[in-house]
C-alpha cells in the first residue's frame, strides 16, 4: 500500500498532468449568467448551467488538448439533460481504489464529475475519492466491502471472485482503457533501442545472473544494469511478470526496487545510465524528457509503444484496463451510477486529458452493453 507520502505524491502528478502545475479544479459557488458560446476557465471544465429550458457545460474547443503546444481555450456549449441530471446526485460520497495505472484516468473523471455535480448542488455535490493501493489490493478491499468501484490493470482472478462470493458481494467488470507497459531506460542509454522478449525473460526472470549490459547482448557495455519496477500489490506487477515470463508473480526479485509509486521508478531510471524500469505508456508519454522508452520484439520485428501498436495488440506488452462495479452500490447509492454513466459518456475526453490510449470501437461495444447492464439493475430506496 502507498504512504501517504506517496499517495499525496501521485496525486499532485496525476493533476498536474491534466490541470497544470499548481492547478487544482476546485468547486466554488456555481458559475452564473453563463451563455451559450460564451468563454469559461479550466477550472469550470464540466460544470453544467441550465440555461431556459436548454443546458450547457464549460468544455475544452473541440480540436484542442491540454496537453498541446498551444494553450488550450475553453467555452459554454450545448449538452444535454442527461448530463444535468446526471450531475444532479448528491450528498453522497463514493470510494475507488485499486490500480495505480488506472488512478490518474480515475482521479481525473471523478474531479469533472465532482465539478459537474457541485455546480449544480452547491455543498451537497457528490465527493469522489481515488485510493492507490495496488490491483490486488483495491480487490481485498472491495471484496470486504469497503470501496465502491474497483480499479484493475487486470481482470480479477478466480480466488479474489470467490473472496467477493462470500462476502455477498457482486459486481459487473467494465473495460475502461487500454494501456501499454513501457519499458523504459536512461535518455544517455544510446545501445538499448530495442530488446527481444527473449532477453526481457533473460533479464527479468527468477534468480537471473543478468547484472550488467554486456551480460544481455554482445556489443553492449560492460555498465551495470539496475532494475525498478512496480510493487507485488500492483496489476502492472502482475501483467509485466506474465508478459515476461508467462505466469503472474514469478520474476526476478535480486536486485530490483519495487515500488507501487511509479514516480520513484522515473526518478530511479533518470537518475543511472545503466538503469531500467517499466510502467503504464501513459506515464511514459507524461516523463518522455526523463526516460526512454525503447522498442520490443516478440519475433515479428522490433514494435514502439504507441496508441496505435498497443490498440492493435501489435505491441508485445498491451493490455486492456477494467473497472469493477459493485452492484449494491449501484442500486442504494444513486451517485455511483451517475459517475459511472458520466465517466462512461465523456470517456473519450477523459481519456485525452490523462493520457489514455482509448478504446477501439469494439470494446466501445463492448462497454456499452456492460453500462447496459448496470443500467438494469434495481434501485432500492434508503
Amino acid at each position: 500500500m502507498l504512504s501517504k507520502s506517496h499517495f499525496r505524491l501521485i496525486t499532485k502528478t496525476v493533476l498536474a498532468a491534466v490541470f497544470g502545475a499548481g492547478i487544482v479544479v476546485s468547486a466554488g459557488s456555481p458559475v452564473s449568467a453563463a451563455k451559450f458560446g460564451d468563454s469559461c476557465m479550466l477550472k469550470d471544465l464540466y460544470r453544467i448551467e441550465k440555461l431556459g429550458s436548454a443546458y450547457i457545460r464549460c468544455e475544452i474547443v473541440p480540436g484542442m488538448s491540454l496537453h498541446g503546444s498551444t494553450r488550450a481555450r475553453f467555452a459554454w456549449r450545448a449538452t444535454t439533460a442527461q448530463q444535468y441530471q446526471l450531475a444532479s446526485a448528491k450528498n453522497e460520497s463514493l470510494r475507488l481504489d485499486g490500480s495505480s495505472t488506472v488512478a490518474p484516468l480515475a482521479a481525473v473523471a471523478a474531479k469533472y464529475f465532482e465539478n459537474a455535480s457541485r455546480s449544480v448542488n452547491g455543498k451537497k455535490g457528490v465527493k469522489v475519492t481515488v485510493g492507490i493501493s495496488g490491483t490486488g489490493g483495491g480487490f481485498e478491499k472491495f471484496c470486504k466491502g469497503e470501496t465502491d468501484i474497483s480499479n484493475a490493470s487486470r481482470a480479477i482472478r478466480s480466488t479474489e471472485s470467490a473472496a467477493c462470493t462470500r462476502q455477498g458481494i457482486t459486481y459487473t467488470e467494465m473495460i475502461i482503457a487500454n494501456d501499454g507497459l513501457a519499458v523504459v531506460v536512461n535518455p544517455k542509454n544510446t545501445w538499448a533501442r530495442c530488446l527481444t522478449m527473449v532477453e526481457m525473460k533473460r533479464i527479468w526472470e527468477p534468480n537471473s545472473k543478468v547484472t550488467k549490459w554486456s551480460d544481455i547482448r554482445v556489443g553492449f557495455p560492460d555498465t551495470p544494469i539496475k532494475l525498478f519496477g512496480a510493487g507485488t500489490d500492483s496489476g502492472t506487477f502482475d501483467a509485466f511478470s506474465e508478459f515476461v515470463n508467462g505466469r503472474s508473480g514469478v520474476i526476478r526479485k535480486e536486485n530490483v526496487a519495487t515500488s507501487e509509486n511509479d514516480n520513484v521508478t522515473v526518478q530511479g531510471v533518470a537518475s543511472d545510465t545503466g538503469a531500467m524500469g517499466y510502467f503504464g505508456l501513459s506515464y511514459a508519454i507524461e516523463n518522455s524528457k526523463k526516460v526512454k522508452a525503447i522498442q520490443l520484439d516478440r519475433g515479428a520485428g522490433c514494435v514502439d509503444p504507441t496508441v496505435r501498436t498497443v490498440q492493435n495488440y501489435t505491441y508485445p506488452m498491451a493490455r486492456p484496463l477494467y473497472v469493477y462495479v459493485k452492484n449494491t452500490s449501484i442500486t442504494t447509492k444513486p451517485a455511483v451510477g451517475a459517475f459511472v454513466q458520466f465517466w462512461v459518456d465523456n470517456l473519450r475526453q477523459l481519456s485525452a486529458d490523462a493520457l489514455f490510449v482509448p478504446l477501439t470501437n469494439k470494446q466501445i461495444s463492448t462497454q456499452r452493453q456492460e453500462i447496459a447492464a448496470i443500467a438494469k439493475l434495481p434501485r432500492i430506496k434508503k
